[in-house]
């Protein structure tokens, strides 16, 4: 699993192309959202049960924002792509054990 995750970071890293700083604020916010939510939740759920709440909660924020953006901006697929990614991950770092 180690070098799974080691592989996948430098070919990350290697790959050169550059990701808009929209997407890294949309990851980043239901990343935060997330990592928050689960481990608020996790004082009361199973990691398990805490895991998805973090990912639905940083979700739902991230589809809210873009129904917002229906109305009042440019609504953007790839914007979803990147709040579901951030709230996987800010969710899955709190779940995680060293």
């Amino acid at each position: 699993m180690r070098t799974l995750i080691l592989l996948l970071l430098i070919s990350i890293n290697l790959s050169a192309q550059t990701i808009p700083q929209d997407k890294m604020l949309h990851f980043s916010g239901c990343y935060i959202v997330s990592a928050t939510t689960t481990s608020l939740a996790s004082h009361y759920l199973p990691k398990k049960k805490a895991f998805w709440v973090g990912v639905s909660v940083g979700t739902a924020l991230g589809i809210a924002k873009e129904v917002w953006d229906i109305n009042n901006g440019t609504p953007e697929i790839n914007d979803l792509a990147a709040d579901i990614a951030g709230s996987i991950v800010g969710s899955f770092t709190v779940t995680i054990r060293f």
